[in-house]
Formats: structure tokens, sequence, C-alpha cells
């Protein structure tokens, strides 16, 4: 597929998305909404936003525990970029060109960087999952609602159990992989087996124990934070929705609605994973569309800030980044 055609679908999703959003919103509630916020309470939400780039930052630094210790700076650099270019380009490219960067200014390998990033992904998912499901099974919601909540929870330590499996396990793994791989069309199936083993390649980064409970702590950490951000924005539209357990549940929502690939910024994965993370605390479409608006125009602005501050400090360019993402040898 072209990335021309890559672009286009992704344009496409994002519509799709931004449509079911806003197919029942009423614009003049909506606007009357976003006249009655407290906007003091949105302030706080730049720098926390910006706090967050630099947590992530520094949990990369335990998945690239097999290069030893790399500085932080250039992490956070890369972490900052990376963050900009998804909010102003578009399919996440910036998940290529944040590790691409980190590597060429470290000189690491660049596959056990691409590696340490989807190492990032996958606690992510499943730290996002114990989080909404344990959230969802606590608010006071529909028991329908709790069922999912208890499912996901029982799926994420479902997940957990195999990742330390396959990580302690490794030669067992591979063979249980293989065979069942062998059960497919050979097109299919060495793809398949091949992700594989680039997967337990990636976890071998985390080296022991202390590392893949350090991991997680700090993805949890991480999540937090992250709610804090709709926790304010819960106090300046005056939301009726439980502070902690509300915002872990919105924040799940949101990041499992962005991580389809979409047009830059997330451009209606965002707002649509704000209409269906509020709808289950009963939130009106119209409000909850007035809320993702300023939020995600908050976000945008802390992340552009911070990618722009890390492009100054490195003495780089917009050009730089986009020879990242093409992968030119010249940007240095």
């Amino acid at each position: 597929m072209s990335r021309s055609v890559r672009i286009a679908l992704s344009v496409a999703i994002s519509g799709i998305f931004l449509f079911f959003a806003v197919r029942n919103v009423d614009w003049h509630e909506a606007l009357e909404t976003l006249r009655r916020a407290n906007y003091l309470w949105v302030l706080p939400v730049l720098p926390v936003t910006v706090w967050t780039l630099y947590i992530r930052a520094q949990r990369w630094r335990i998945f690239l525990h097999a290069f030893g210790e790399p500085p932080l700076r250039p992490l956070v650099a890369a972490t900052n970029i990376g963050f900009m270019a998804n909010m102003v380009l578009p399919l996440r490219i910036g998940e290529v060109i944040r590790p691409v960067l980190a590597a060429r200014k470290e000189n690491l390998p660049l596959s056990g960087v691409l590696a340490s990033v989807l190492l990032e992904r996958i606690f992510d998912m499943f730290t996002i999952l114990l989080l909404l499901g344990v959230s969802v099974s606590l608010v006071t919601v529909g028991d329908q609602v709790r069922e999912w909540g208890l499912l996901l929870t029982a799926l994420a330590l479902g997940v957990g159990g195999v990742i330390a499996l396959i990580r302690w396990q490794e030669d067992l793994a591979l063979a249980i992989a293989r065979r069942a791989c062998a059960l497919l069309p050979a097109r299919l199936g060495e793809p398949v087996y091949g992700f594989v083993r680039g997967f337990v390649q990636a976890l071998e980064m985390l080296g022991s124990a202390s590392a893949f409970a350090r991991a997680f702590l700090w993805s949890v950490f991480l999540w937090l934070v992250i709610s804090t951000v709709y926790m304010m924005a819960f106090l300046a539209f005056h939301l009726t929705v439980p502070m902690l357990t509300g915002a872990v549940v919105l924040t799940a929502t949101v990041a499992i609605a962005v991580s389809v690939p979409s047009a830059p910024g997330y451009i209606g994965a965002f707002q649509v994973g704000c209409v269906l993370g509020l709808a289950i605390f009963k939130i009106p479409e119209s409000e909850a569309i007035a809320f993702s608006i300023v939020v995600h125009l908050t976000q945008f602005v802390s992340v552009i800030g911070a990618g722009l501050y890390s492009l100054w400090m490195e003495g780089m360019s917009f050009r730089d980044v986009e020879a990242a993402e093409r992968g030119d040898d010249e940007a240095a």
C-alpha cells in the first residue's frame, strides 16, 4: 500500500470517527457548555501534559536497559519531537521518528531502539486494560458495563501473565509459536512467526524481574498522571463524574481510540474516545464534544510547544524531522 493511500485511509478513518462523534450534537448546547466552563482549571493541563512526555522519557530508559543508561536529555528531546510529529503528521509517524532520532543521537542500534518502542506499547496496552477494567468495575454503572470491566481486568492479567511467561520461558514460547504458525499458510505463518520472534527479542531488553516491575510501575504512574488532565477538565466543565475512576476510564477510552492510525493530531479519534468514555457516566454528547475540543486543544498546544522547544535546543529543523521520517542518513 503506497504512502498516499495510507494517508488517505487515515484521513478517512478520522472522518468516520468525527462523524460518529458529532452526529447527535446540539451545537447550541455545546457552545453554551464552552461558555460556562471555568478555564482556570484548564491552565494546569498545559504543564501536566508536558510532564507526561518527561515521564515517558524516564520510562523509556528502562526499556533501553540492554544498552546501559542512555542520557535522559536526548530521550526527552526525541520523545517531545516524536509526539509533536504525531500531532502534525499522519499515521502516528512520530512512533518511528522518535526511535530514529534517539538511535542516531546516542549511536544505538535502530532495531533495538525500535524494539524498545514496541515494549512501550505492550506495557501501555497492559496497563490501560488493567486500569480500565478495575475502574469500570468500581464505578456505579450498569451491570453490563461492570461485567465488561471484570472481563477487561481478567484480559489484562492474562496478557501480563503471557508476557511474563514469554520473557522467562522463551524457548517454550517460540516452540509453541512455531507449531501454531506451521498450521497457517506459509505466506502468513512466516511473517507471524517473525513478529513473535521479534517480540521475544524485545522482551529480552528487560533483563530481570526487577526491571519488569519497574517498567510496570512507571507505566501505572504515567497513565495516572495522564488521568489528572481529565480530572482538571472535569472540574473546568463541572461534570458530575467520579474524579479518579472516571478520569482513568476516560483516559483509557481515549488511548484506545487514538491508537488507530488517523489524521494528524488524532482528530476524530480523540473526539469519539471522549464521547464514548463520558457516555458511560451519562454525559450528553454535546457536553462531551465541548469537553473534547478544549482538552484536545490544550494537549495539542502543550505537545507542539514541547516539540518546538526540543527542536530549538537540539539545533534541528522540520526538515530534519522529515528526513528522519524517510530514514535519510543525513538526519543526524
